[in-house]
């Protein structure tokens, strides 16, 4: 493809960014709140900026769209500013690996009240947790929302002079830039994981490898990131689904398909117990949402639509990273460096080569991938490249040179990554600079619970809110209560014939 942003260096301010940060609600000795989310802090249900993740005490905080880092970095900040302000008593939890946890049926799953919807969303959490288990749906992590403007697709479509409709065109652009994750996908895990290590009440009952270091902290001795890898969001069940990326029909079919089939595991569950759901169906997924990827093709669902049918009805709108463990050594979960070298890695996955994916192919980026995220740290350690293996640090290093290439072309504007790609470069010649042996040293003497909880009280104290922007976020507070109260006061069905006809509305028509 064409690297467009060479002929133009400025469509690289086209770019479009939003954050979802996660993290969880602790007391003081960093054990996980048994709390109900802050009623000052608004309806989780209909709240622009605030609302849970699976469990109760997991916040999840969304920024808007901005064009800019110290945009979206500065709202994310506000909002924890203002969530922390109402949280008395307890502190954010700084990584992703959770807290101390207690017995897994006492892990609060998210309440988002007596509306048909709101028991949707708590009942597809509570199947969730029969599934995998409660403690691994504590765990937090960072997502990257990235897209581009319908100005910088014109032009390159133009540039191409390619006759495919504006939406179709943007379609395969962007599954051309997700086939280039997947391939180099590694390397962000390689450079921003961090979370190798965990605390004891974590691994009760579970099958492990992980070596302890005394004060209840477990640790993977060669591993990036507990939670990418068989301790987190990992699914047997899902491994059989089989996305390769290479359309979007293609991987809305399958996805379909697996929404709709079912899973005997899951049927031995069940779906109702004395009356009582236990979860949304016995399908290999729930709904779409439950596929776990590092990756995803996304658009702004409508009122009865799923995240599927809008891609099936309106095409791409954005890409969602979800590889990104949280930054335990920033107070915001995530930095200036990461986002910018995001922004440069996506778009120089859209300008490079990028043939569809074999099956073959696809079998070796999923174990390159594991590689890293369970033996990244190993010395020599070799990955897959053409048919043959090479060292990961020398590729990381040849990848980098590329994008550095790259950035020049792009710099004739402004240098706005010289910083994150130095950042990058620093950490293959030094790795004790990677996130996750920082971790590994900053426990040496000290337990993973003490480690973050010192960093927890220091964060609090970090953020400042201005009185005008405490009043916005109270407006936005009270809009979602009286929102959500709306959305109860139109429920006229009971909820076994609201879920029905639930999953009769989302089911995908394939012949319109």
């Amino acid at each position: 493809m064409k690297n467009v942003f060479q002929d133009d260096p400025t469509l690289i301010f086209e770019i479009r960014q939003g954050i979802e940060r996660e993290t969880l609600r602790v007391d003081r000795d960093g054990t996980a709140s048994k709390q109900a989310h802050p009623e000052s802090l608004g309806a989780k249900l209909t709240h622009p900026s605030i609302t849970t993740d699976y469990s109760e005490n997991l916040l999840e905080f969304i920024t808007g769209v901005h064009s800019t880092t110290g945009d979206v970095l500065s709202e994310l900040s506000d909002i924890q500013a203002y969530t922390a302000r109402h949280m008395k008593d307890e502190y954010f939890w700084p990584s992703s690996m959770p807290g101390k946890l207690g017995d897994d049926k006492t892990i609060p799953l998210a309440y988002y009240g007596e509306s048909n919807v709101g028991k949707l969303k708590t009942l597809y959490r509570k199947g969730l947790g029969l599934r995998y288990g409660r403690s691994m749906q504590s765990i937090a992590g960072v997502h990257y929302n990235f897209s581009l403007s319908d100005n910088f697709w014109t032009y390159l479509k133009k540039t191409e002079k390619s006759e495919l409709e504006l939406t179709e065109y943007k379609n395969q652009k962007y599954f051309h830039l997700i086939r280039n994750f997947q391939r180099y996908r590694w390397l962000l895990m390689y450079l921003f994981g961090s979370s190798p290590a965990v605390d004891k009440s974590f691994l009760v009952g579970k099958n492990h490898e992980l070596e302890a270091s005394g004060n209840d902290t477990f640790y993977s001795r060669d591993g990036i990131s507990l939670r990418m890898g068989g301790l987190g969001y990992t699914s047997k069940a899902q491994e059989q689904i089989g996305i390769c990326f290479n359309s979007l029909p293609t991987y809305i079919k399958t996805l379909e398909k697996a929404r709709l089939t079912s899973y005997k595991a899951y049927e031995k569950i069940g779906l109702k117990k004395n009356e009582e759901y236990l979860q949304l169906n016995s399908h290999i997924l729930q709904i779409d949402n439950e596929f776990y990827s590092t990756i995803r093709p996304k658009a702004v669902a409508k009122s009865r639509e799923s995240a599927l049918m809008a891609l099936h009805n309106r095409g791409i709108e954005y890409i969602e990273v979800r590889l990104l463990d949280v930054n335990p050594f920033v107070n915001k979960g995530i930095d200036k460096d990461t986002i910018n070298f995001m922004h440069l890695f996506l778009s120089w996955c859209l300008v490079s080569p990028s043939d569809n994916i074999t099956a073959k192919e696809c079998a070796v980026h999923e174990e390159n991938f594991e590689t890293v995220v369970t033996r990244g740290r190993k010395s020599g350690i070799q990955l897959h490249k053409n048919n043959k293996e090479v060292s990961l640090t020398e590729w990381a290093k040849d990848v980098l040179d590329e994008i550095y290439v790259f950035s020049k072309e792009i710099q004739k504007v402004d240098d706005i990554y010289s910083s994150s790609l130095d950042t990058q470069f620093k950490k293959l010649e030094n790795s004790d600079d990677l996130p996750s042996i920082r971790v590994l040293n900053a426990i040496s003497n000290k337990s993973f619970i003490d480690f973050n909880r010192e960093l927890a009280t220091q964060y609090k104290s970090e953020f400042k809110l201005s009185r005008e922007k405490e009043d916005k976020y109270d407006l936005f507070s009270a809009f979602s209560v009286e929102e959500e109260k709306v959305i109860r006061s139109k429920d006229k069905r009971e909820f076994d014939d609201f879920l029905n006809n639930y999953f009769k509305d989302i089911k995908i028509d394939f012949k319109s």
